[in-house]
């Protein structure tokens, strides 16, 4: 029996440290998210199953019409080799025009101009504004006179993107939103130049909820290893006082065109996105990233499109490396056809192929062609005159 103290000991001893280790390792999770303290990784979400069911397919690859896609990120446009393979991409999926979001300030502005000017007929390019400084005397009369610049060098239009809103701060550490007077010089000069703002305030609904299996996001995948991205109890502004905010500088400044992106971050409440309509004159949405929500209620949808066929842009929020059958060909079935339960065109996927945007499969909603024609190019062409001969073009070629 004493024999047996010292192995006890030792296993009471490893007992304490396993114990220690655990103790150890929470700690070391706290600190890795200190926005979300009690967070512990969970496995990944497996691959969405292959439906079984046979179902009617259309059998479609290309845009029934040339899409001008008013949101597509083109950071990887750093060569005349990336624009080529793109026009390519372009041709052989009938995107007509594509918007680079990315299309900088500045320096890379001027950069960006210079190497698609040989493609400006099919790419063209937003500036972005630089944020750095904004707390720093001055900064709106710098930003506005180099955005005017932009602008005369030729700027389509004006991007803006999430930060406002969510990460900007001032410094008491409250956050910047979209009618801060330092804004109001800017929004005004993109009414003086007719040129559009592009902009995504706010993000989807998920993210402003807890992570856990009754959030659809973390269903699908999201937030296993990491919350980041989630933003529940992290003090950073709720959906509510951003979306205030954007109402704010709809309101203040009316002869102002904003596109609000992803259906004004709206989409999981038609009627938001309906009353934001109706009540500012001067919104227009843009439906990327939002398809694998609308195509879960067609019916709803496409009454929603008829109703507003003179507010909807076509935008993707992709990028010139994402597939046709993958990616491009759900946005075309989605619009063109009646097909049920197909694949979404997830903007996101994990590394075990889960749609991080989705658990579920869309069926499509298949506009008339008046209301393709203006949700495709059309309602862009108002913003985008510098593209109608090329639009015009290639609607005369596929006669």
């Amino acid at each position: 029996m004493l024999r047996r103290l010292p192995v006890l000991a030792l296993l009471i001893a490893a007992g304490c440290w396993t114990s220690s280790a655990q103790r150890t390792a929470t700690k070391s999770e706290a600190s890795r998210f200190p926005s979300h303290p009690d967070f512990k990784p969970t496995p990944e979400a497996p691959a969405l199953p292959k439906a079984l069911m046979k179902l009617p397919r259309t059998n479609i690859t290309r845009a029934k019409y040339p899409a001008i896609d008013f949101h597509l990120h083109g950071r990887a446009l750093s060569s005349a080799e990336a624009y080529q393979k793109m026009i390519k991409l372009m041709n052989e999926t009938g995107l007509g025009v594509l918007c680079n979001m990315d299309g900088g300030f500045g320096k890379t502005f001027d950069q960006n101009m210079k190497l698609g000017e040989p493609y400006r007929d099919r790419i063209i390019h937003f500036a972005r504004l630089n944020f750095q400084g904004i707390n720093e005397p001055g900064w709106s009369e710098r930003t506005t006179a180099e955005l005017e610049r932009c602008f005369r060098a030729g700027a389509a239009g004006l991007k803006i993107n999430k930060v406002l809103g969510l990460d900007l701060k001032n410094p008491d550490g409250t956050y910047i939103q979209s009618d801060d007077p330092r804004f109001d010089p800017i929004w005004e000069t993109c009414a003086r130049y007719s040129k559009p703002v592009m902009i995504h305030t706010s993000d989807s609904y998920g993210r402003f909820l807890p992570i856990g299996p009754e959030n659809e996001r973390y269903e699908a995948g999201l937030w296993r290893r990491s919350p980041e991205g989630n933003y529940y109890k992290t003090g950073q502004p709720g959906h509510e006082v951003i979306e205030k905010a954007r109402e704010n500088m709809h309101t203040k400044h009316p002869k102002t065109r904003f596109v609000n992106a992803h259906m004004a971050m709206l989409y999981y409440d038609m009627d938001k996105v309906a009353a934001l309509l109706d009540k500012y004159p001067n919104a227009d949405v843009e439906l990327s990233a939002t398809v694998q929500d609308l195509g879960r209620a067609p019916r709803m949808i496409r009454e929603f499109f008829l109703k507003y066929q003179d507010r909807i842009l076509f935008g993707s929020d992709g990028n010139p490396n994402r597939g046709i059958e993958e990616f491009w060909a759900p946005h075309w079935r989605f619009l063109e056809t009646y097909d049920e339960h197909f694949d979404h065109p997830a903007q996101l996927r994990s590394e075990t192929g889960a749609p991080l945007h989705g658990r579920w499969r869309i069926s499509g909603i298949d506009l008339p062609d008046d209301v393709l024609r203006k949700i495709y190019y059309a309602n862009a062409l108002r913003y985008l005159p510098s593209v109608r001969a090329s639009i015009e073009k290639q609607l005369a070629a596929r006669r």
